[in-house]
């Protein structure tokens, strides 16, 4: 790809989410939830950029929509649940083929705690959470604000435009979690430049 400014990017990436319809309905539909400090991100964010670039269904391959959140005064498994009903519930209403998740990442620190039997340091917000993500490809989430689609890339678009798939590494990720997300992109997307996790 040639080189483009930062804006220039962001604007080509917006260009391409707008083409989404399934994708754009959901997130005006998620920002009538008022949910605290939201997002969708990851997978279906930047594997609907590579689908454009491929001439395919932008959905094609894209496993489900990750709902975020932040909120510290519930962190209730049953309110993600709940939130999860109501979205899955609108996805069968339109027809979608989109499976969905909802977490509040404000209690990820104790779900990802219990699975892993560490200590793992919260997060302090949705922005903070998704820079931890295992690679920057995946860090990556969209919100709506005012109208307005806004763009969370804490490690720029570079990566995302030319499938590059470079490892975060922080006390949260680990090279068997960055090979096993490796694996997976690689069944199902080509042209992959991947980046080793090295120790």
């Amino acid at each position: 790809m040639e080189y483009k400014s930062i804006n220039e990017q962001l604007e080509e990436f917006i260009s391409i989410l707008k083409k989404n319809r399934e994708l754009m309905a959901m997130l005006d539909y998620i920002e009538t939830l008022k949910l605290s400090n939201f997002y969708i991100a990851a997978g279906s964010i930047f594997q609907t950029i590579w689908n454009y670039y491929d001439q395919v269904d932008l959905n094609f391959n894209i496993k489900d929509i990750d709902v975020i959140y932040y909120n510290k005064e519930d962190l209730s498994v049953e309110k993600d649940l709940e939130y999860y009903e109501v979205i899955r519930h609108f996805v069968i209403e339109k027809g979608f083929s989109y499976e969905v998740d909802v977490s509040n990442e404000a209690r990820m620190h104790l779900w990802k705690g219990e699975k892993t039997e560490n200590r793992i340091e919260p997060y302090t917000c949705s922005e903070d959470a998704i820079s931890r993500w295992i690679a920057t490809v995946h860090a990556i989430g969209i919100t709506k604000r005012e109208g307005q689609i806004m763009v969370y890339a804490p490690y720029g678009l570079s990566d995302i435009f030319t499938r590059t798939i470079r490892p975060i590494k922080h006390q949260n990720n680990s090279k068997i979690l960055y090979d096993k997300k490796v694996a997976s992109w690689k069944r199902r997307f080509q042209h992959l430049n991947v980046i080793d996790w090295v120790e």
